[in-house]
């Protein structure tokens, strides 16, 4: 993705159980960082071929703005009692 770009920045879950129906937020982070309590934004779930996503508007103008380098989401759902955090593969921003 080129930093100068405002797109939807989208995470597949892969669960045994549809988690569209439960609260999503995402952190968008430097590889090698965890998410503080700063870092988390409301995001939606898109459903695209059967799979859910995490959908976070990244960029300018966006939930946010990404400079060069490699970087993970992580995803937090509130599916109470639970609420598991799952980090995504790496992706770079040009």
């Amino acid at each position: 993705m080129d930093r100068s770009s405002l797109e939807e920045l989208l995470t597949p879950i892969t669960t045994a159980d549809d988690p569209t129906g439960f609260g999503v937020r995402v952190a968008v982070l430097p590889d090698g960082d965890r998410p503080e309590a700063g870092d988390w934004h409301n995001a939606e779930w898109v459903t695209i071929g059967g799979t859910p996503h995490a959908s976070l508007l990244v960029g300018p103008g966006g939930a946010v703005e990404l400079g060069p380098g490699v970087y993970r989401t992580w995803i937090e759902i509130t599916a109470a009692p639970e609420k598991p955090v799952l980090r995504s593969s790496r992706f770079q921003i040009t």
